[in-house]
């Protein structure tokens, strides 16, 4: 018994011991160079209403903590708080009755500027390359840090765009570049999308200093959250971006770890998997490397007062239909029903025949049933980037706007399955032009 005591004493002082030697570590002054942001809200519309309040949001937690402005380059279509669906003229709310974070944001890249070649384009630092916005982009050195944040829909190895999207093949070339070209000194990347965790396992390198957060793993959604709020609101955050900001807001970012902090949020995200890739030396050093060092005089956010809306989480696919089926049940007006009705009617409509389309494309692919079965039931990390990448955007340039209609972004998985399968995106894309030319007059 008393060697047992002696071995817990131990273990006790020995962990005792590495956290007070982290955190020690860790107050130390950060490294040379600067800290440069970027933040994007990739979509439109009023129910992705949340992707938007997400990204002011953080440009104000980036703020609060001492990034400069001009370190900040934010992308966000700007349609929402100005909408005229908005209750709150000119207003955008992260969580239920909280500050109003559209004010004081200041947006570099709006309406059709928010696209991906953009996006990459100012990651890179190539000005000539940007279309719009006010041409602003990440000037960075070999000592500086970069922290990215995106929130918008996404699907296996995928994500979106207002009008567009970005491939994983596309992203990974990018981050390489930018290592290959001393842009940065260690890079950290927050992605809020369904299968987020597809844009970097088994392809992001654990050698180029990058280190990724996402809010799902490769084959699960994302979830919206404040969904159920007393403000006539759809949802007003993504659960994951709400958790990694809350927790920067509160806590010495100065002491924690971005590995710290990853705990500590996929503990709090508790309908997905959150999960993390890349340099895990990266995860050791303290957020404030990356969000900001010191903490600017803020009135400190009342947590509390949200706790009953926070509950409320919905699928991010789902999140335009339910809050459809919300407005049907709260109203008095039979004709707003019957409009209402109508839409919800149509959506499941569109369900239907999206998923057809797949089942058809699959189909006439493959003839073993049983290969036709497992590429509706398997879930395959993205292996052929090369076939990926030519299949997707084949896809959504000839089957479905998937911009338009993201129910289709939840099949985007069965395409990675048929690049593996067949290992040729030749015959994908021929078979997609036969299939999809006598339904594609319904997706553009």
């Amino acid at each position: 018994m008393r060697s047992l005591v002696w071995v817990l004493a131990l273990a006790s002082f020995c962990t005792a011991t590495i956290h007070s030697i982290r955190r020690h570590r860790h107050r130390q002054p950060a490294p040379e160079g600067e800290i440069h942001a970027l933040i994007v809200a990739g979509s439109d519309g009023w129910f992705n209403y949340r992707h938007q309040a997400d990204a002011c949001h953080a440009y104000h937690t980036l703020r609060d903590h001492g990034v400069p402005a001009e370190n900040i380059i934010l992308m966000m279509y700007d349609d929402i708080a100005h909408n005229k669906q908005n209750p709150y003229p000119g207003k955008i709310y992260n969580r239920p009755h909280g500050d109003d974070v559209y004010k004081g944001v200041k947006i570099d890249y709006r309406n059709k500027a928010v696209t991906p070649q953009n996006f990459l384009n100012i990651l890179k630092g190539n000005a000539s390359g940007v279309v719009g916005g006010n041409g602003r982009v990440i000037e960075s050195n070999p000592n500086d840090r970069i922290f990215v944040f995106f929130t918008d829909h996404g699907g296996v190895g995928m994500i979106a765009f207002p009008d567009e999207m970005l491939t994983v093949k596309e992203l990974d070339e990018a981050l390489n570049w930018m290592y290959q070209n001393d842009r940065y000194d260690q890079l950290v990347f927050y992605l809020e999308a369904c299968e987020s965790g597809s844009m970097f396992e088994n392809v992001l390198k654990s050698s180029i200093n990058v280190y990724a957060v996402t809010a799902a793993n490769s084959k699960e959604s994302s979830w919206g959250t404040y969904c159920e709020n007393d403000m006539k609101l759809p949802c007003l955050g993504d659960l994951f971006s709400v958790n990694w900001m809350r927790d920067s807001d509160e806590k010495d970012i100065n002491v924690e770890t971005l590995d710290d902090q990853y705990l500590v949020v996929k503990e709090l995200t508790n309908l997905s998997h959150v999960m993390h890739y890349g340099d895990m030396e990266v995860s050791e050093e303290p957020v404030a490397w990356f969000q900001g060092e010191s903490k600017v005089h803020r009135k400190k956010v009342n947590y509390v007062d949200e706790e009953p809306y926070r509950a409320v989480s919905w699928p991010a696919r789902d999140i335009e239909l339910m809050y459809l089926h919300q407005l049907k049940e709260t109203t008095n007006d039979i004709y707003e029903a019957k409009e209402l009705n109508r839409k919800i009617h149509k959506i499941h409509e569109d369900r239907r025949n999206i998923k057809s389309l797949f089942l058809s494309i699959i189909d006439n692919l493959l003839d073993d049933a049983i290969d036709r079965r497992r590429m509706l039931e398997e879930h395959n990390v993205v292996e052929d980037v090369d076939c990926h990448h030519e299949v997707v955007r084949t896809f959504d340039l000839i089957c479905i706007d998937v911009n338009k209609y993201d129910y289709a972004l939840k099949y985007i998985y069965v395409l990675n399955n048929l690049c593996i399968e067949l290992g040729d995106a030749k015959e994908i894309i021929d078979t997609m032009w036969t299939v999809c030319s006598k339904t594609r007059f319904k997706y553009f």
